[in-house]
Formats: structure tokens, sequence, C-alpha cells
């Protein structure tokens, strides 16, 4: 079963930021990795806390995602985000390479300044 979603972006909406990018520039999207990549996860999360059980502090579990442009990085860390947080009651914190060199109001400004280029309209490719 694929999900599909129409925003990709944890940024604010267009609705919310006064920007309104034109129909050609928004994509649909197809979830295909979600359905598979979260239950092993959450399995390797669950053999984690297995193995920790005894700890009074045990270290973080640590996720790294990597992959080409438009592969679906940005979808997948939503919705493991989204099910860490929600369903299973995780603190969670995500970290792109995208907020190390630009700051929200720089890709937004940069956005406006090149509303041609779908590119740029998001922080990952569309």
């Amino acid at each position: 079963m694929m999900d599909t979603i129409d925003s990709i972006s944890s940024e604010p909406s267009s609705a919310s930021t006064g920007t309104d990018p034109t129909p050609e520039l928004q994509s649909r999207i197809i979830d295909d990795k979600s359905p598979l990549c979260i239950p092993f996860i959450l399995s390797k999360i669950a053999e984690y806390n297995a193995l920790h059980a005894n700890e009074a502090n045990p270290r973080p579990f640590i996720i790294g995602l990597n992959g080409v442009q438009g592969v679906g990085k940005t979808t997948l860390v939503k919705a493991l985000a989204e099910t860490l947080q929600e369903r299973e009651g995780l603190n969670t914190l995500v970290v792109s390479i995208d907020d190390f060199y630009l700051t929200h109001e720089d890709q937004l400004r940069l956005a406006e300044e090149n509303s041609d280029n779908a590119l740029v309209q998001y922080r990952g490719e569309p």
C-alpha cells in the first residue's frame, strides 16, 4: 500500500507564508518507502531499547538517512518523525543538511526571488 501526500515540506504552508507557488511548481508525492522503512526502524528501536533496558541513561538512538535529490528522504523523515512522536511517544529531533546552509528566512527569500525556479521553492528538490 502506498500513501500519497500533497506536501513534503516541514516549513510553514504557502497560506501561512503569503507565498503561493504556481500549480506547475507543485508536484504530487508518492510515499513508497515509509510502509517498508518505518516498521524496520521501529524493530531496530525495540531491539536497542531491550538491549539497554537496565541502563539509567542510555545513549540516544540515532538514525542517519542519505540519498540523492528527489528520492524521498524528506517524505520518509516526516512520516517517521510523526510516527515516533505521536504513536511511539518518543522525543524526536530532525536535522536536515538544508538547515546548515540557509536559514528559514533565507530559504523563503531565495524562493521568492526565484519564483520561476521549482528547485528552490522547498527545502529539498520537489
